[in-house]
């Protein structure tokens, strides 16, 4: 029967140990909650734990509860990905038990005392606070250094793996041949499981900037090919145009002014199809902006254009028309499905120092729907479609960018923040 100060010291340390576990899920999964919310869980958890623990059950079952408690609570949070989540929460409560067993033993052989690998003897809390430390410093280190995020968790697995292999060889406290054995094939496998889980993740992130690059091609490719287009059906316009200023010279000569405003007429719809109406310095995206303007005209979208943008950066055109392709083609998504005052669109772009910011605005009906922290479409075919903000992200982080979205009083805002550098001409 544990005393009320193991009672207290444990709340403290499983609280500690679920929080960071919960923490862990959030930042390889990419997913963004309330801090406030997921400490209050674990201390929930951790005092339900602890009162498991206080009962004569397997410590199997407790660290089963404790597994299923945070699945429950990230699947119905965020809607996250079951496998994935019980992949990490179950090798890293390993991690954790297969530190405790190393320190609580290397405090055994220090003292030479075999108390310290007795769960219910208070030595034993000393190693579990000694591995708590340890956990928030290594958390610590991953957040300040998150480009080598990857080497610190491979440096703990490695480093367990020599504590019990180093462990197997001492003689001065007696630990079973079972156990032993045990804890090296727990070592070697959290070992193996991390290498699959980077091979994994690196595979899937291969596959899905391919997917993104295949993605982006056959948008730049319906853009050019509409531009394409407009400009085709029209070159006969304007390699003519003198015959049309001859023909209306002669309606004109004769007084026939009727006619000759008709025939203005007809030349004019084909003639504003190809007036540009904005001009940013990059012809890739002059006429991208153009197209979706006229696009918008076709379609009554009212389109408000407020763009600065800096002559000779290292921005390259494909990722802007990335950017700016995917964010209006949301936009014009949203707002097909709009009438009255909500069928517009706003784009701004402008320049802060050494930033440039590029925000789309449009009316929308009701709160886009989200899964996993990510937008989703509305369209029907989810496998062909909804890799829009996506490819914007992808397209923004090779300049330091991030992308945020905001929904309030029926207007949706799309923001992305670029770093750039001045290039010479």
């Amino acid at each position: 029967m544990m005393g009320w100060y193991q009672i207290i010291s444990f709340v403290f340390t499983n609280g500690l140990r679920i929080f960071l576990c919960l923490y862990l899920v959030m930042v390889v999964l990419k997913l963004s909650g309330d801090r406030k919310r997921v400490g209050v869980l674990s201390a929930c958890t951790a005092v339900f734990i602890t009162m498991l623990s206080c009962l004569p059950i397997p410590q199997i079952f407790i660290a089963g509860a404790e597994i299923i408690i945070i699945m429950l609570f990230i699947r119905r949070k965020f809607k996250a990905e079951l496998r994935m989540i019980l992949f990490l929460t179950f090798f890293y409560e390993i991690t954790v038990a297969l530190w405790e067993f190393i320190i609580s033993a290397s405090l055994g052989i220090i003292f030479r005392s075999e108390g310290f690998l007795d769960r219910n003897m208070p030595e034993y809390m000393a190693a579990v606070w000694i591995v708590r430390g340890l956990m928030y410093g290594i958390a610590f280190l991953a957040v300040k250094a998150s480009e080598g995020r990857n080497r610190i968790i491979s440096s703990v697995a490695v480093a367990g793996l020599f504590g019990v292999i180093f462990l197997s060889g001492q003689s001065t406290i007696t630990i079973s041949d079972e156990q032993m054995t045990t804890w090296i094939i727990f070592s070697m496998l959290i070992l193996v499981a991390i290498q699959f889980f980077y091979r994994t993740r690196q595979y899937e992130m291969e596959k899905k900037i391919a997917y993104l690059e295949k993605e982006k091609n056959a948008l730049l490719m319906r853009d050019y090919q509409l531009l394409k287009d407009t400009y085709a059906a029209n070159a006969k316009l304007f390699h003519d145009f003198h015959n049309h200023i001859e023909a209306l010279y002669r309606y004109l000569e004769k007084d026939r002014t009727a006619e000759a405003v008709q025939y203005l007429e007809s030349l004019r719809s084909p003639i504003e199809a190809v007036t540009q109406h904005f001009w940013v310095g990059d012809e890739a995206v002059d006429y991208l902006i153009n197209s979706k303007l006229t696009l918008a005209a076709s379609r009554e979208i009212q389109v408000n254009c407020n763009i600065e943008y800096p002559q000779h950066t290292n921005i390259r055109s494909v990722d802007l028309v990335t950017i700016l392709g995917n964010l209006l083609d949301n936009a014009f998504e949203a707002v097909d499905g709009t009438e009255g005052n909500l069928r517009f669109i706003n784009l701004i772009v402008r320049r802060i120092n050494e930033m440039l910011v590029i925000k789309v605005e449009n009316g929308c009906n009701a709160t886009p729907a989200e899964a996993g922290g990510d937008l989703q479409t509305s369209k029907t075919d989810k496998t062909l479609h909804g890799w829009g903000l996506q490819s914007v992200r992808t397209a923004a982080e090779r300049y330091d960018g991030i992308i945020e979205t905001e929904y309030s009083n029926h207007t949706f805002r799309a923001v992305v923040t670029l770093s750039f550098e001045a290039v010479k001409a």
